[in-house]
């Protein structure tokens, strides 16, 4: 399947060749008003993985879905530039999140301050953040649930989950311009999926950017523990003081950490 990078670098006429295929508008068509109780099965299932041995079986629908959807992980900057670059006559719907529809009532607040200096999860993160491209801008918004909206909108929102420490992923399906999701590891499923298994889902693509720090200048804070979403940051006591674990394995390139570190210790740097 075409990744991500490539998909950005094809011009305006390729991407909406992308969207005429008859197949693809029908399988959107068919998947858009059913998204909701999809999310809601496979919660239920990771759910069921507490009590039972299934992550056998969750990999295999991880491959599954795999073969007609991918998403990748941006930073903000990367997710702007994004977002700029959408043809100017592909529609953009914003609507409700699937997974916070059945996640958020139950796991509670998903969300931090940055701004305000809160890197805890102390606020539920907006129930329409989920955001559809093209045709699936058109499958959805035919939905009482869902609202166009311009690019200026959606930058102003990119900023406002920016703020709140949501996750940036932009995915495609069937192998074209499909949206974005706001992700945190407290209420998305495919998030909470890709923990279960260890950080080995092929649905969610690492981004193009890694985070590396100097640990010369890091001064044990932290903050880019709190906010990494894929467990990749950790502080480990050692003589007494706490030290930076990395697990570069799980850093997904989403840039968070950069963000909140007070001392400017960390760098996204290319990942290939």
């Amino acid at each position: 399947m075409r990744s991500l990078w490539e998909l950005a670098r094809l011009n305006t006429a390729q991407r909406k060749e992308l969207q005429v295929n008859p197949v693809r508008k029908m399988m959107i068509g068919a998947y858009a008003p059913c998204e909701p109780a999809v999310m809601d099965g496979i919660f239920s299932f990771l759910d069921s993985e507490k009590k039972y041995p299934l992550k056998t079986i969750h990999k295999i629908m991880d491959r599954f879905a795999s073969m007609t959807i991918n998403t990748t992980v941006m930073t903000y900057e990367e997710v702007v530039d994004f977002v700029k670059g959408i043809p100017d006559d592909f529609k953009i719907a914003k609507g409700p999140c699937a997974c916070r529809l059945h996640t958020a009532e139950d796991l509670g607040p998903d969300a931090i301050d940055i701004e305000a200096g809160e890197l805890d999860f102390c606020q539920q993160s907006p129930l329409n953040v989920d955001i559809q491209i093209a045709t699936c801008a058109e499958k959805f918004g035919s939905l009482d649930t869902y609202e166009y909206i311009t690019k200026d909108e959606l930058l102003r929102l990119e900023k406002e989950c920016h703020n709140m420490g949501l996750v940036p992923n932009v995915y495609m399906m069937f192998g074209g311009d499909a949206g974005i999701c706001h992700c945190s590891s407290a209420t998305c499923v495919p998030f909470i999926a890709n923990r279960a298994i260890k950080g080995k889902s092929s649905v969610i693509k690492r981004g193009q950017y890694l985070a590396s720090t100097d640990s010369k200048q890091c001064d044990g804070t932290g903050y880019c523990a709190k906010v990494c979403h894929f467990g990749a940051r950790s502080f480990v006591p050692e003589n007494g003081v706490g030290k930076l674990h990395v697990n570069k394995a799980l850093c997904y390139g989403c840039g968070l950490c950069a963000v909140v570190c007070p001392q400017n210790a960390i760098t996204m740097v290319s990942r290939f």
